[in-house]
């Protein structure tokens, strides 16, 4: 077996540089990509908007005593902290804070969006 020469360290040095910083491009990138806010929906209508940014935390309830969900709003991410669904799946999304990201409770029809002003790379997303 032959043993990597001066050319291939280097090469491997720089493939891993030019990796990293991809990587850190598109984080940037991403991090400028507009003010995001979510639009929490409900039975198709669109019941609130909140903006998702450092400092801002909020709590909502939808629903009454029975068929409720209790939203967070926890700087730039927001979740289904708790809801009584059946099958907790909303709750079990976690947190989301990126567009085109969505929550879905499909029991009580509630769905959050993130959405972004900067424009998406997705072409579309039907629900």
């Amino acid at each position: 077996m032959v043993g990597l020469t001066r050319a291939d360290k280097v090469l491997v040095v720089l493939l891993l540089l030019l990796s990293v910083a991809g990587i850190g491009l598109n984080i940037s990138i991403a991090a400028a990509g507009g003010e995001q806010q979510a639009e929490i929906w409900v039975e198709g209508t669109l019941y609130k908007t909140v903006p998702l940014k450092e400092g801002y935390k909020q709590e909502i309830r939808i629903g009454g005593d029975s068929h409720y969900d209790i939203i967070e709003v926890q700087d730039t991410r927001i979740r289904v902290r708790e809801a009584d669904c059946p099958n907790q799946d909303c709750i079990k999304m976690g947190w989301i804070q990126h567009a085109p990201q969505q929550i879905v409770c499909l029991p009580y029809r509630i769905v959050i969006k993130i959405v972004s002003s900067a424009p998406s790379d997705t072409d579309t997303i039907v629900h």
